[in-house]
């Protein structure tokens, strides 16, 4: 090989392990006070003696710190949220996977108090993805595409915290979140635990129970989308690719039966796969549930944290998956 090629091709290695390090980098931090923040002002009242104080379903919020981040994933600059206790110590850690597409449904100040904060609370140290190419971030979104990598890459984040307890992770996501949970459980076993709520995992069936022409969101976030529809929708819908899905974390899905954005049949049809396929998992559907559960949130709460606690945070041993008993 002549010397030039040699020289281009020990600068191209070297410059791909040099992007593969940094991959996780924090570069930007910018610390979030969120009961100073305009949406989340109705978290806080006066009391009698004329003090502002946070509502008691909400007090948690003072037990937690917040910071905006910018880190990096394959050499894109992408943003993020990392939230964890006020207190000192070390913690598991908790990779949250947001849902929506592009600027719809990313993480806002009062998502972040609501939902990673809570989970902050419970003493985890929570990171969460807005994805490449949303809210500043550089390059583009690809909807389940080598936007996974953007969850990957806050392993190394989260394991390079000194508040994190490195083998003691788990992951959590909603609607396209729970796709983002999938798609990241079919490429590591890093997981103890996962929670997926409203999953979506099969684009197909997305497409056909949707009246609102759905497939427009493919055909402008997935890569050359029109020249191999198959290809792109079999990747990145789990139940089609669920023999890849990891065997040692357990799953806990929540579904609402009255979820027109994300039909219940895909929570029954992936439960269905999982037996066969022995990945260990629970399914609770909740009657008359919305899309986001709302009218079941503290249920859900409730739910989360408790798998959380007994698999990342306690290392639950995982149950026994073959016939067994009288």
């Amino acid at each position: 090989m002549p010397f030039k090629k040699i020289t281009l091709f020990v600068f191209a290695m070297a410059l791909f392990c040099y992007s593969h390090a940094q991959n996780g980098k924090i570069v930007e931090r910018k610390e979030i006070k969120l009961t100073g923040q305009k949406d989340l002002r109705s978290v806080i009242y006066k009391n009698e003696n004329g003090q502002q104080v946070l509502k008691k379903e909400y007090q948690y919020l003072d037990s937690v710190h917040c910071e905006k981040i910018m880190y990096i994933s394959d050499g894109l600059r992408v943003v993020g949220y990392l939230l964890y206790p006020q207190k000192s110590g070390k913690y598991p850690g908790i990779v949250y996977n947001r849902g929506g597409n592009k600027e719809f449904g990313k993480i806002t100040i009062k998502k972040a108090g609501a939902i990673l904060a809570r989970v902050a609370s419970w003493g985890y140290v929570v990171v969460a993805s807005q994805y490449r190419g949303n809210d500043g971030g550089e390059g583009h979104e690809e909807f389940g595409g080598a936007d996974v990598d953007d969850v990957l890459n806050l392993i190394p984040l989260l394991k390079d915290n000194n508040m994190v307890i490195p083998d003691k992770l788990g992951i959590y996501g909603w609607s396209r979140g729970g796709m983002m949970t999938y798609l990241t459980l079919m490429r590591t076993n890093e997981f103890k635990a996962a929670c997926v709520g409203g999953g979506l995992s099969d684009l197909y069936l997305m497409m056909s129970s949707r009246n609102d022409n759905f497939e427009t969101v493919y055909q402008e976030v997935i890569p050359n989308y029109e020249t191999d529809k198959k290809k792109a929708l079999d990747s990145r819908s789990a139940i089609k690719n669920v023999d890849k899905i990891s065997k040692t974390t357990p799953v806990l899905m929540l579904h609402g039966s009255a979820d027109w954005r994300v039909v219940p049949q895909m929570a029954l049809d992936m439960a269905n796969k999982f037996l066969e396929y022995k990945v260990p998992y629970r399914l609770i559907i909740f009657e008359g549930g919305d899309h986001g559960l709302y009218e079941h949130r503290k249920e859900v709460d409730r739910q989360v944290k408790m798998w959380l606690d007994r698999y990342v945070k306690n290392g639950e041993e995982l149950p026994e998956l073959n016939p067994h008993g009288r």
